[in-house]
């Protein structure tokens, strides 16, 4: 979980917190493994598209579809004690096809955004704490040290547990084992609890990604 201007770092053993020059920590409760926090990176939008639903490989108004594979993503947000956060708000970002992202500070030159993809979407967990997205496998972007692997953005909120802020990365994807930010995660455990589950492949492939706030 994070709160804007305060740091979480996500252990085994609980939850230590970055405050202004001092650290806590807290236990967390038992139950469900918490979704590490991770950074949101520098391309949160800033303003977000005026079609911001689930379905990101689609732009109301525009005839063509979003390139690259078409995914979906569902899961559940809930407490570490098992309960369902019902009505939590779920928010997503990503890189497209070419690897952009729908946020004017991108400033990579090497290749045109997708204007057939939203880049970015919302959505209301249902009273059981479901929720779904239809987007598609983002593509890896940077150089050298800084070349990330394919990940998407997570943000939920819910009103009694706060602030989530997390990304999903994809189970056997040779780049994660290159990735920084993938391999900053404390352990196992931990990367575990942020790569989603295939659930299915086909013409579009299902994955599963639950979201445990703490």
């Amino acid at each position: 979980m994070r709160h804007w201007g305060k740091d979480i770092l996500l252990t085994r053993r609980g939850l230590i917190v970055y405050g202004a020059g001092f650290v806590v920590a807290r236990a967390a409760p038992a139950g469900l493994t918490p979704t590490p926090h991770q950074t949101p990176g520098p391309f949160y939008p800033t303003a977000k598209p005026v079609d911001s639903d689930a379905d990101l490989t689609r732009v109301n108004g525009i005839t063509g579809q979003a390139s690259g594979k078409i995914i979906e993503i569902s899961g559940r947000v809930l407490s570490v004690r098992g309960f369902a956060l019902g009505r939590s708000r779920v928010e997503i970002w990503q890189a497209d096809a070419h690897g952009r992202y729908y946020d004017s500070r991108d400033r990579n030159q090497a290749n045109s955004r997708d204007g057939n993809f939203q880049g970015y979407g919302a959505a209301r967990a249902s009273e059981d704490g479901a929720y779904r997205f239809r987007t598609i496998y983002p593509a890896s972007y940077g150089s050298g040290a800084y070349r990330r692997t394919p990940h998407i953005h997570f943000r939920v909120y819910d009103e009694k547990h706060g602030e989530l802020v997390t990304q999903l990365y994809f189970p056997d994807e040779p780049m994660n084992g290159q990735d920084a930010v993938f391999l900053s995660l404390p352990g196992a455990m931990a990367r575990t609890a942020v790569t989603a589950r295939l659930v299915s492949g086909g013409a579009v492939p299902r994955f599963s990604f639950d979201l445990v706030l703490a």
